[in-house]
């Protein structure tokens, strides 16, 4: 078997190098594992053992390359000092994968780091791929493959999981035996040595029998890689994903206002949401949410529709959505008409729609409703409140299956999901919806937060061809930060709208070039290393003449040292943005967009997005701030041509992802006034 990822989910023969009749001991619990009647597996298991001949009814050999048939994949649970030697085995027995559950690598320091480089400098040498070390293992539903600690294998079903985590393997097999959620893939990477998330995503995104990929992600070296493949993935498949460790204990210093808002947390949320994927925030949403979208489909709008026994569960989880930013909205006249017929008089049909107590009515009344919503145009997804009596009540879930039945052969496409309220009395017929393909979520919290994550985001258009980068500016200072005017300079090439400015070098100078210019103009000290100038009284506005531009010009050399000063004249008021970008060593360029001017990380109501990026990609950044309410206009002042815009940041971006000599670019502020953008202050980081 040539590809290396079908004898590791597929494999016909599996060898345990470290196998083991002792009880407790790795090599005897995954011998036991493969060889179980009830995983089924259908391939030829072997052992590797110095001396035995035979291990649990298994032939043993003493070597991989002694086994008369070519092994597909070799499990590895030998010591970590054995592993270089029994990869070369592994090679010369001509297996494409080995999976490392042996620990004790570069996750125990120096000395593990360097058995770890040399075992994948054999791997590589070898021509063998190989998962972990450190791992958990793998599983495959479909071929009986349990390869892995857990202690069962897990339904069948369209979910495969990758994971760093060895406990999210186990926690699979516990929430498909206690919820029914059923897996086909299982990958727990260990320290990802060699084979990495985006090896697996790749393979499991082509795959039939994967319907919906739950990616947990604790560590990434290659953003880029993992979110150009996440993109070609989500179009036609959902990606699920967890990222831990986004909220570190310090922040790295940074100088720029880019630097310091685009944090590492916030760039993999970006790039995650930029690449199409549902964002959860903790394991269990996690598989929550990946179970979801294997029994349903994504939610492809806002608006929901509930049907409630209770006024007050109904209230809640109409906050909870709305909070989530779903929307509960109130039905058409007529379909609040035909969902009335099936109420009583003082029940509700406005949404949520309130069937009250009348219990004997339940079953017909939940029926009709879930039935008139999902056939109807108002609603995007429904929700029947199942709690306490109507829970409890197996014509009710009934009903809910029937009317969904109904709903799907007269082509309604929304999700259905119910909010389950209930005391264990009523398991049995929670299991009743979930083997229907009903998701079952518990109480009005975790509904809302299920109901968030299976939100779809529509797929990303593929950038326009980048823009040619001009030369590089030639001076910089220490740091890396490019003169001003060279910045100015640069950007105008390009063709963006940058403010008029010129250099001055002298007081006399500065009041003869005010003169020149207009007024009121605008002072700015140019000194190296000089990152903030508004915190160092650096900036001087609103001068209306020239002696007052002398004076700046005199103030600055007093307190600042001597050095020019950039003029420009004052930009009329208007909304202050920020567009930003830098290269993450991962990820590669980023932009960023938001509220500018001084109180930038005051608010830090911003945006990102990997770069670059088209308008659409822009207009949906902007659509994503706080502050784009003031983008209508606020207090007398035009609304902004938003369009106009997003066209700016989409060109920015991919001018930005072009000239590979600028490490890090703020522009800020861009006054926006109208139609009108102006690029008041740059600061560039030169590579």
């Amino acid at each position: 078997m040539s590809d290396w990822r079908e004898a590791l989910f597929s494999p016909r023969r599996v060898a345990i190098v470290g196998a083991s009749e002792t009880p407790g001991k790795a090599g005897a619990l995954f011998l036991r594992n493969l060889i179980s009647p009830e995983a089924g597996f259908t391939g030829e298991v072997i052992g590797v053992h110095p001396t035995a001949t035979e291990l649990m009814g298994v032939p043993a050999f003493p070597r991989l390359d002694a086994a008369p048939a070519p092994v597909d994949l070799a499990v590895v649970v030998t010591p970590p000092a054995t592993l270089p030697s029994v990869i070369e085995d592994c090679g010369r027995a001509k297996a494409p994968v080995a999976v490392v559950v042996t620990g004790g690598f570069a996750e125990t320091g120096a000395e593990g780091a360097a058995l770890q480089r040399k075992t994948i400098e054999t791997a590589r040498a070898q021509g063998v791929r190989l998962v972990g070390p450190n791992c958990f293992g793998v599983i495959s539903t479909q071929s009986g493959l349990n390869a892995s600690l857990s202690i069962g294998l897990p339904k069948k079903g369209g979910v495969s999981l990758v994971t760093q985590s060895g406990a999210y393997g186990m926690a699979a097999y516990s929430r498909s035996m206690d919820e029914g959620m059923g897996f086909s893939k299982i990958a727990a990477l260990g320290n990802k040595a060699d084979v990495d998330e985006a090896d697996i995503l790749a393979y499991l995104g082509a795959d039939p029998e994967t319907r919906v990929i739950a990616l947990l992600l604790e560590s990434l070296h290659d953003g880029r890689r993992l979110f150009e493949t996440i993109a070609s993935i989500t179009p036609t498949k959902p990606v699920v994903a967890l990222k831990t460790g986004r909220h570190p204990g310090a922040q790295r210093a940074a100088a720029s206002h880019t630097a310091a808002l685009s944090s590492d947390a916030a760039i993999v949320d970006a790039a995650l949401r930029q690449a199409g994927a549902h964002l959860v925030e903790d394991g269990f949403s996690l598989l929550e949410v990946s179970a979801s979208l294997d029994r349903q489909p994504p939610l492809r709008g806002k608006k929901v529709g509930i049907v409630t026994n209770s006024g007050g569960a109904g209230v809640e989880l109409t906050d909870l959505l709305e909070a989530q930013g779903l929307a509960v909205p109130v039905l058409s006249a007529a379909l609040q008409e035909k969902i009335a017929s099936t109420l009583p008089s003082y029940g509700s049909p406005v949404n949520p729609v309130d069937v009250t107590t009348d219990w004997a009515r339940f079953p017909a009344m939940y029926g009709a409703s879930v039935e008139a919503l999902m056939t109807s145009d108002d609603v995007d997804a429904v929700v029947p409140v199942l709690l306490q009596r109507s829970a409890l009540m197996p014509e009710v879930a009934e009903a809910i299956i029937a009317a969904y039945a109904r709903s799907r052969d007269a082509g309604s496409t929304k999700p259905l999901h119910v909010c389950w309220v209930a005391p264990k009395a009523a398991d049995g017929n929670r299991a009743r919806l979930l083997a229907a393909g009903i998701p079952c979520h518990l109480w009005p919290a975790g509904t809302a937060t299920a109901l968030a994550g299976v939100a779809a985001r529509p797929a990303i258009a593929p950038p326009k061809p980048a823009i040619v980068g001009t030369a590089a500016p030639k001076r910089r200072d220490a740091d890396g930060w490019a003169s001003a005017p060279e910045a100015f300079a640069m950007l105008a090439q390009a063709g963006f709208p940058v403010a008029p400015f010129a250099i001055v070098s002298s007081a006399s100078a500065a009041a003869a070039m005010a003169k020149e210019m207009g007024f009121p103009i605008v002072l700015k000290a140019e000194r190296a290393g000089l990152t903030h100038k508004s915190d160092k009284g650096a900036v001087r506005v609103g001068l209306r003449d020239g002696d007052a531009a002398a004076q700046a010009f005199i103030d600055f050399e007093r307190r600042l040292g001597p050095g020019p000063a950039l003029m420009q004249p004052q930009a009329p008021p208007g909304l202050e943005l920020v567009i930003g970008g830098r290269r993450d060593p991962s990820f590669g360029p980023i932009i960023l967009v938001g509220l500018g001017g001084v109180l930038i990380e005051i608010f830090n109501d911003v945006a990102l997005r990997l770069a670059p990026i088209d308008a659409r990609e822009a207009r949906d950044m902007l659509e994503g701030l706080k502050c784009r309410r003031l983008f209508q206009g606020h207090r007398g002042a035009p609304p902004l041509g938003v369009e106009k815009f997003a066209h700016l940041l989409a060109d920015v971006s991919q001018w930005f992802q072009a000239a590979s000599s600028i490490a890090e670019l703020d522009l800020n502020p861009v006054i926006a006034d109208g139609d009108r953008y102006t690029i008041v202050d740059v600061r560039m980081r030169l590579a």
